[in-house]
C-alpha cells in the first residue's frame, strides 16, 4: 500500500441533515452491499498486470493510509459521528460483506442503517468499478463530485434509488476503495437522494481516516 497523505478536514456541521436521512422503516432488512470482482485483472503485452488505475478510473493524487481501518472498519465512524447520524455509537462487523472488511450501524428503534466496507480482497481502487461499467454490469452508475478530495462513484447491479437504497464507492488510493451503503426510511423515499446521503456518510468516514492516518 502506498503512503497516503492528509487532506483538508471538513466540518461535521456540513452534514447536519444526514441523520434524518439514514433511517429505514421498521422491519426492513438492511441493504446488501454490491461489491464486484467482475473486472478481470488487466495485463500488458508482456503479460504483466496493467498499472493502476485503468478503464478510465481517475488517479488518486494524494493516497490516504486506511490500513488501520481496513483491519477494524468499525473505527471508520467515530462515536460522535454515529450519534450524529442517529445510529448506535459503536458498529458491529458485517460478516456477510463480499470481498470486504465491513462494519454496520443500525438503530434498533428507527432501523437506520449504514455500512462502511473496505474492498480489501480486490485492491484495485475504483478501476474495477469503471471496468464493470464499460462492460454494462451496472444498472446504475454515476460519477459523483469528489468526497473530501477523493474520487467517488455511485453504482448498483439493481437501481434501487426509488426505494431509498444507494452504494457510493470512494477511491482513497489507486489500489484501495471503500463503500458507503445507506438505506432511507419510507418517509424519505423519493423525497431525499439516497446517493447524496451515502456520499455524505462517506465524507464523515474520510474525515475520521484523515485524522487517524
Amino acid at each position: 500500500m502506498r503512503i497516503r497523505r492528509l487532506l483538508l478536514v471538513a466540518s461535521l456541521l456540513g452534514f447536519a441533515f444526514a441523520s434524518a436521512c439514514t433511517t429505514t422503516s421498521k422491519g426492513d432488512p438492511p441493504p446488501t452491499g454490491t461489491t464486484t470482482s467482475d473486472a478481470t485483472p488487466r495485463t500488458s503485452g508482456s503479460g504483466e498486470p496493467e498499472d493502476l488505475p485503468f478503464a478510465g478510473a481517475p488517479e488518486v493524487n494524494s493516497p490516504l493510509d486506511t490500513s488501520q481501518y481496513e483491519k477494524d472498519p468499525c473505527q471508520s465512524l467515530t462515536a460522535d459521528q454515529a450519534q450524529y447520524l442517529n445510529l448506535p455509537t459503536t458498529g458491529k462487523p458485517a460478516d456477510d460483506a463480499v470481498l470486504s472488511a465491513a462494519c454496520e450501524w443500525e438503530n434498533p428503534t428507527t432501523r437506520g442503517y449504514v455500512q462502511i466496507a473496505f474492498i480489501v480482497d480486490d485492491p484495485r481502487g475504483l478501476s474495477p468499478e469503471y471496468d464493470a461499467n464499460k462492460r454494462h454490469r451496472w444498472a446504475y452508475f454515476e460519477v459523483l463530485p469528489n468526497v473530501e478530495g477523493y474520487p467517488a462513484v455511485a453504482r448498483s447491479r439493481t437501481d434501487d434509488r426509488d426505494i431509498g437504497h444507494c452504494t457510493v464507492v470512494v477511491g482513497v488510493a489507486d489500489d484501495m476503495a471503500f463503500e458507503s451503503i445507506v438505506r432511507l426510511s419510507q418517509a424519505n423515499v423519493e423525497k431525499k437522494d439516497p446517493c447524496k446521503v451515502a456520499s455524505q456518510v462517506a465524507g464523515l468516514a474520510v474525515q475520521t481516516m484523515k485524522k487517524g492516518a
